[in-house]
């Protein structure tokens, strides 16, 4: 399919014929692509389960250091020996 458009202030206006085409909707993020002088577009799927799970198990981590580890002094004096 070849399609025909002007760019205006930077915005080129792809029509719903490539849009469908492209299984892409009003609102869906898009991956742009500069190959040798040609942009190829193709739509953002979704996050996969396991990238999902990992980001659920990042946000339930806690710090294992407690409040003197990152307000009170240590005594050094007693390290490595």
């Amino acid at each position: 399919m070849v399609v025909r458009r002007r760019v205006h202030a930077g915005h080129v206006y792809l029509g719903r014929e490539v849009l469908n085409a492209l299984g892409i909707r009003d609102g869906d993020e898009v991956e742009l692509e500069v190959r040798g002088g040609e942009v190829v577009v193709r739509p953002v799927r979704g996050v996969d389960r396991d990238t999902l799970d990992l980001l659920r198990l990042l946000k339930e981590v806690k710090s294992g250091g407690g409040r003197e580890d990152y307000f009170e002094e240590y005594d050094y004096g007693d390290v490595g020996g």
